[in-house]
């Protein structure tokens, strides 16, 4: 029991090590050597879990569809108007994205690597799916416009995602920061911007 607890955790030690230099480099810079040296276990430890850097890529991508869907289920259970779950659902995958290093890593990958039309590879679908269910309850309970277009909504409400986290880690000086844009702002600060602008066109509020 012992062993396995400790080779557990040299497993989630190596995927959060490769999350990291995958999130800072991309995945064709990294080096499992970088990634062994961060994660401070041997080559031959790296190896023995990974065989090759895709099987890195494609843990850290799991690592991260897993911990952001279980966010999404927890959020779609709750009870209540649908949309303002959407919106909830929304804030939480932007906070995911600036603040857990395996969900940036596995959403960067996603775009780097064939990935497989696989929710539990392809984090992107994942949220995409379950923005769509819930926008459909949406439709249903009338918290969602009447006239909206569903897979519109939902592709709308995703780019707030992509968006508000990209412009933060993209363009920094574009981050409201010096000049005509004001004073600095994080992604979630720019996302409750950003949804004061559409919610009124999709929920009418």
């Amino acid at each position: 029991m012992v062993k396995q607890e400790r080779s557990e955790r040299t497993r989630g030690n190596l995927i959060r090590a490769a999350a990291t230099v995958f999130d800072q480099v991309g995945y064709e810079r990294a080096t499992l050597m970088v990634i062994s040296d961060l994660a401070t276990v041997t080559k031959g430890a790296l190896s023995f879990h990974f065989a090759a850097k895709s099987d890195l890529a494609r843990a850290v991508q799991a690592e991260a569809c897993a911990a952001s869907g279980g966010v999404l289920a927890e959020l779609a259970e709750r009870e209540g108007a649908a949309f303002e779950i959407v919106v909830e659902m929304v804030q939480s995958l932007v906070r995911l994205l600036e603040n857990d290093v395996v969900v940036r890593a596995g959403t960067r990958l996603a775009g780097e690597l064939e990935t497989p039309d696989d929710p539990s590879l392809h984090c992107q679908l994942n949220w995409l799916g379950a923005l769509f269910r819930t926008l459909r309850r949406a439709r249903v309970d009338g918290s969602l416009l009447p006239s909206v277009d569903v897979r519109a909504a939902a592709a709308v409400m995703m780019s707030l995602v992509v968006g508000a986290s990209a412009m933060t880690r993209t363009h920094p000086e574009l981050a409201f920061g010096d000049g005509a844009f004001g004073k600095r702002e994080s992604a979630q600060e720019r996302l409750g911007r950003m949804l004061r602008v559409v919610r009124p066109a999709l929920s009418g509020r």
